[in-house]
């Protein structure tokens, strides 16, 4: 971009700010309800709803669009992610859901004075889309590029404050060119290898599927079809080598709201109590083997090894090479293939096994009879050779003997000493579990990114140079999703010269898992239109980690395990200067519907189907019994709803409250339009007391209020305004439990409504709650709020509090503080039942510890009663600095009795 483009880019968006900020005086003076009758309108019907929105909507949109483009270095970073979308083509309720929680989020976040990172692109890459093409008969780039246009529009009439500035999709070629470039990046760190091993074979996809993706009955979680075994040569990224990273890393993570999905990665990283070493296998002439990749507890022990077992279903017995001699019925028989030992270069025999007790994640095992009394009589058995190569020093301590330079080492000596032996000879060498697997990324379709890899005769495998990338896709027409790979048949891109030597060479034409692509965006998001890199470290580093990372809980394993490895890998090259993604992890549950299936035949009812006139619904038709169920929605169970609909008959900010409300975000919430009577109930009382504060300014007369009258009320307000700020902000920031918040605001609403309209008038208390009120619920309802705020900001400007900026929307508040001189609430708990509440100064609050909240509660009554004298299993001490504490004591059975 040159000096004078971007100059005349800058002058135009200031202007565009210029005439924002007074544009905003202009809609202020002219836009809501009651400056055009002069008289507020007691209902909130769905038509002024509609009327609401329809006006507020695309204004806060061109705040969000305005705003999200000033970058604003002096205020605290804030990075709230949510897991970007497959662009279907539309919305469901589970996007509902989690992009309504991803906006609140940075909404609130906004308030709080923060520069907010809030992005959106699209995950665009994969089968569905090329499946949905095929179908439709559409090239799949035309398909997908079309549903997000349509899907972009349907998020920005959810009201989602989006940086759509930042946006992209995995699909174009300026994005996936540095997919390929950091894949290139971890082929010259020896990461990615092909090989030949058995997969999951998608008959009807025809592709290649990675265990998680298939159910518990055996079959595609995309097609259905019964998955088959194939043997194929497959490309892997070597995820085991950072094993040990990835299990230490989840120490850095926010484990309060990480929660159970640190178990989660733990379980599927495993304990790295052990190694993998590789062995080259040498066999008949002209035949040439994959090396066996060997997972042993005891590398110390290498030296030991007299034979490798493999299992009776493992590729090598399936081959019938077995050594001249062989009895081929007998339990064990060896093979007439050998490995070769990896230090030591002697071939070592490979032994079928009937009687090897093989673990659930191996079916190969090295035979080490020094250590193990099993393999020491299989040997025996088979007349093989072995060194003992456990002795005793001259202390009497346990050494390592017969194994060149291990000698004289202890166990955990040679344990660490044969890794690093390993991780220089290239055969090994890392800290992995026994459940360690490398990740296999192959996929036979045309629709994902193009691996970077030229095959040649004399070269063998040659990465693209980088300044060939993107290696772009070609563009066909008439994919049939049968067949061999559609790129193979594309003769004029597959066949090349190699870069190295310059014969003749073929491009790989297998490309790449979905997930690589899914596995760095949230680092492009932050730098998405730099050319000349991936991003810029400085920028990254900058906003990294991300605050807040939103997503289903399905995505616990595989995505963030990926995207984790990623960063473990950049970080070890010096390419992020932080090792771990995502500092806090907001898991929403899945938004289920109500489905209707028939009892004896499983089939599924549409709801017109059925008959709910009995006690128990029945089919209509035929009176058969019916099982009525919550489940995921899906149009072949005919229990989704659509979005659409929704929004048509709610609205979106009554949707958007709705979906939030009742159900904590980490829960599965059970969809029914029947929540939405509270919901509506509740912004018709928040409108009512606006509406009757601000008439009560234009009323002729009104009951005058004495001044003890309204010092009680001023005191029972400051104490309520001060509790739910608290209580709000603690959810908002912390806990993101929002329909606690929500459900604290309805409360203070309750509070709201029974004060006396002639002390509404004069309190100064009760301004500020109202106005706090529309705050809070900005976020969530930023229409509605909008439209209240400028209502109250038309009272008198001398009857106006002066902790706000009037002029400005309520999007541009301050979220509500507490004030200093609110006493903090410590909670006693006994057996986790609240108890007592002890109000404390803030500098007393603050300085809690464990020690002083248990001298302060001491002199509570119930503690007295219920605590004084017994024996507690347990203290638990919580501390929120500014917000809440609590005690808890649990006592034994006979206090908790009483």
């Amino acid at each position: 971009m040159t000096p004078t483009v971007l100059k005349n880019l800058t002058c135009c968006v200031l202007h565009n700010i210029r005439e924002r900020k007074q544009g905003w005086t202009l809609y202020q003076s002219c836009r809501f309800l009651f400056s055009k009758t002069k008289v507020w309108e007691k209902d909130l019907t769905i038509e002024k709803r509609k009327e609401i929105e329809k006006h507020w909507i695309p204004l806060i949109k061109e705040e969000d669009r305005l705003q999200s483009l000033q970058e604003d270095c002096s205020k605290e970073k804030y990075y709230v992610l949510s897991m970007f979308p497959y662009p279907s083509g539309k919305l469901h309720m589970g996007h509902v859901r989690v992009y309504t929680i991803s906006d609140v989020m940075a909404r609130f976040q906004r308030l709080q004075g923060r520069y907010v990172i809030h992005p959106m692109g699209w995950d665009a890459f994969g089968l569905p889309a090329e499946n949905a093409a095929i179908e439709r008969g559409e090239r799949p780039d035309e398909w997908t590029y079309k549903n997000i246009k349509n899907m972009k529009e349907q998020l920005e009439q959810l009201g989602c404050s989006f940086d759509w500035n930042r946006e992209f999709a995995t699909c174009d070629p300026a994005y996936y060119r540095w997919t390929q470039h950091i894949f290139l990046k971890m082929f010259e760190a020896g990461l990615v290898y092909q090989k030949e091993g058995e997969v999951n074979w998608d008959p009807v996809d025809m592709t290649v599927l990675a265990d998680e993706q298939i159910d518990e009955h055996g079959r595609s979680w995309r097609s259905g079809a019964i998955v088959e075994k194939q043997y194929l040569k497959q490309w892997y990224i070597k995820t085991t080598a950072k094993a040990q990273s990835l299990y230490d890393g989840l120490h850095e993570v926010n484990a309060e709201l990480w929660k159970d999905i640190i178990s989660l990665q733990q379980d599927w990283i495993g304990k790295c109590d052990g190694t993998q070493l590789k062995f080259a296998l040498e066999g008949q002439e002209n035949m040439v083997f994959e090396p066996l990749h060997i997972y042993t507890p005891t590398p110390e022990a290498v030296y030991g090894v007299a034979y490798i077992a493999v299992s009776p279903d493992h590729r090598l017995n399936q081959q019938h090479l077995y050594k001249v001699g062989t009895d081929p019925v007998s339990t064990e028989k060896i093979l007439s293939v050998a490995a070769v030992h990896p230090f030591t270069g002697e071939r070592i025999p490979i032994v079928v096994s009937k009687s090897t007790q093989f673990d659930y994640h191996n079916n190969v095992m090295l035979g080490i009879p020094s250590i193990s009394e099993a393999s020491r009589c299989l040997a025996d058995s088979l007349n093989l050779k072995y060194l003992e190569i456990l002795g005793k020093r001259a202390d009497g301590d346990e050494c390592i003997v017969n194994s060149h330079d291990l000698n004289g080492l202890t166990r955990s000596e040679a344990f660490e000493a044969v890794l690093h032996i390993a991780l220089e000879k290239g055969v090994g060498g890392e800290h992995v579990s026994k459940r360690g697997r490398d990740w296999l990324i192959s996929r036979q379709r045309y629709w994902g990114t193009p691996i970077p890899i030229i095959h040649c005769n004399t070269c063998q495998a040659v990465p693209v140079p980088f300044d060939q990338l993107p290696v772009e896709l070609p563009p066909i027409s008439g994919l049939t999703g049968h067949g061999p790979s559609p790129l193979s048949q594309q003769h004029d891109w597959v066949n090349v010269t190699c870069p190295r030597c310059g014969g003749e060479a073929k491009r790989e034409i297998d490309t790449m898992d979905t997930f690589v692509d899914s596995s760095w965006y949230f680092l492009r998001y932050l730098d998405p239109h730099n050319t000349s890199a991936p991003y810029k470290r400085d920028t990254v580093d900058k906003y990294m980690p991300v605050d807040l990372y939103i997503g289903g809980k399905e995505h616990a394993t595989m995505h963030l395990y990926f995207a984790r490895f990623f960063c473990h890998f950049l970080h070890d090259v010096g390419l992020l200067g932080r090792r771990e993604p995502f500092d806090s992890l907001l898991t929403q549950g899945m938004v289920l519907g109500k489905s209707f299936r028939v009892k004896e035949t499983g089939k599924y009812l549409k709801a017109d189907q059925v008959d709910f006139t009995g006690t128990k619904p029945v089919e209509k038709d035929t009176k058969n019994p019916l099982v009525e169920e919550w489940e995921k929605m899906s149009k072949s169970k005919h229990n989704g709803v659509d979005p659409e609909d929704v929004l048509k008959e709610f609205g979106v900010d009554a949707t958007r409250l709705c979906i939030l409300s009742a159900v904590s975000p980490q829960s599965d919430r059970k969809w029914s339009n029947d929540a939405f009577v509270g919901i509506l109930r509740w912004q018709v009382r928040i409108w009512k007391l606006v509406g009757s504060y601000i008439n009560s300014f234009t009323s002729a007369s009104h009951t005058k209020c004495s001044d003890a009258e309204l010092q009680e009320w001023e005191e029972n307000l400051f104490e309520a305004r001060n509790l739910v700020v608290s209580r709000a902000t603690i959810q908002f920031s912390k806990k993101f439990l929002l329909n606690t918040a929500i459900s604290h605001m309805q409360d203070f609403t309750s509070t709201l409504g029974k004060v006396p309209g002639h002390v509404a008038m004069e309190s100064q208390q009760y301004q500020r709650c109202l106005a706090d009120l529309c705050i809070m619920l900005a976020p969530i309802c930023p229409s509605l709020m909008c439209e209240l705020w400028t209502a109250l900001a038309s009272i008198s400007h001398s009857k106006l509090s002066q902790k706000y900026v009037w002029e400005k929307s309520v999007l541009h508040q301050t979220w509500p503080t507490i004030d200093d001189e609110w006493k903090r609430p410590l909670v006693l708990q006994i057996n986790n039942i609240k108890s007592g509440v002890i109000p404390l100064p803030r500098q007393v609050f603050d300085s809690l510890t464990l020690n002083i909240a248990h001298e302060l509660v001491r002199h509570d009554p119930k503690y007295q009663k219920y605590c004084q004298g017994h024996s507690f299993k347990a203290v638990q001490f919580g501390h929120e600095p500014g917000f809440q504490a609590f005690i808890n004591f649990i006592t034994d059975k006979k206090a908790a009795a009483k």
